[in-house]
């Protein structure tokens, strides 16, 4: 049986963390969450949870934090790598559909997909998305209906073979681009329907600028 990690990278979320670890922690064989820099208390309300913590003092961005711990569980042994956020927009209770997708698809890129909800998510937002989707599709000659959603299954076969230079990790640059190399080194993408969350939930402004960050 493969085994399955969650990896939540986090800064300032400490409303909704623990709720988020304490779901994901049921359906896999480890959490890892990597705290980037919070001043908020957020590493303090995961106190005696079974998972890996670890805790930056600086914030370094997500980019950077996604492929540090993606290289901690890959060298540890882990097969598969669920990325969440941390602030409630990913419901982890989706977490056994994307294990199952990944059965179903072996070695392929599992990617979340809002894309039925698209109504649901603010407009400028659902705007930037429609953006990254066909620009990004293009880019990898793959159709993308979700370019932008960080939930996602990553395999330990493809990031063995996919390098993402170092400077497009930076900030939300690393998501667009292992889409690129990920395209370049033949892997296919898969989609997972998953819940636009957005009412009722803590939600800060997007950082990511899409015609910026794609090009």
């Amino acid at each position: 049986m493969r085994r399955s990690s969650v990896l939540i990278p986090a800064h300032n979320e400490v409303l909704t963390i623990r709720g988020i670890v304490e779901a994901a922690r049921a359906h896999v064989d480890r959490v890892i969450v990597i705290d980037d820099g919070s001043t908020d208390g957020t590493s303090k309300q995961l106190d005696g949870l079974d998972i890996q913590l670890i805790r930056h003092e600086t914030n370094a961005g997500k980019g950077r934090r996604l492929v540090e711990g993606l290289e901690l569980a890959f060298h540890e042994g882990i097969d598969q790598v669920i990325t969440l956020d941390g602030d409630g927009q990913h419901d982890p209770e989706s977490i056994p559909n994307f294990l199952q997708c990944a059965d179903q698809n072996s070695d392929a890129f599992v990617l979340g997909d809002r894309s039925a909800q698209m109504d649901r998510i603010p407009r400028e937002r659902a705007m930037a998305i429609r953006f990254g989707n066909f620009f990004i599709g293009w880019a990898c000659v793959q159709r993308i209906s979700d370019a932008q959603c960080g939930m996602r299954l990553y395999p330990a076969a493809m990031w063995k073979d996919v390098h993402v230079p170092a400077d497009e990790v930076d900030r939300f640059l690393f998501e667009t681009a292992v889409l690129l190399h990920s395209a370049k080194a033949g892997y296919r993408f898969v989609t997972v329907p998953i819940d636009a969350r957005y009412a009722g939930f803590t939600q800060r402004p997007s950082h990511f600028a899409p015609v910026r960050d794609f090009f």
